[in-house]
């Protein structure tokens, strides 16, 4: 009879155990820019994580960030401890998901860029402008 007991009473623990370990708390679900900013400073001491939010791929996340004068997104694993660099492709709308983000980062406001010292050619108020960057040396 104790036999049974002791026997019953290590199945319960036992179903006790894969029940905590099936519904239990999981991997942490945030990613702060800070957390990200450590994670990623062990690869480049230069980098500066400009925001964290989730990727287009479950368990991932996406983390823009800038180096070298560079701006692109990278991405983090739930467990953080792998960061993958490289593009998503939608298969099914066969765009580059990564590459739709590389622009929308790297976008320039030309409201924002001072044409004070500019060489103005044609109507300085015509409806379009074209701005043209040029180094003389």
């Amino acid at each position: 009879m104790k036999r049974f007991f002791l026997l019953l009473l290590i199945v319960f623990f036992m179903l006790l155990l894969l029940y905590s370990q099936a519904f239990g708390e999981k991997e942490p679900r945030n990613l702060s820019i800070d957390e990200a900013m450590r994670l990623l400073k062990s690869l480049d001491p230069n980098v500066k994580v400009i925001t964290v939010q989730p990727s287009p791929i479950e368990g991932l996340w996406e983390v823009d960030i800038e180096s070298g004068g560079k701006k692109l997104p990278v991405y983090v694993d739930l467990s953080k401890k792998y960061v993958v660099s490289g593009s998503i492709i939608d298969i099914k709308e066969k765009r580059n998901l990564t590459q739709d983000r590389v622009s929308e980062i790297n976008k320039v406001d030309v409201s924002q860029i001072p044409l004070d010292d500019a060489i103005v050619m044609g109507d300085k108020d015509a409806k379009n402008r074209i701005i043209v960057f040029d180094d003389p040396e």
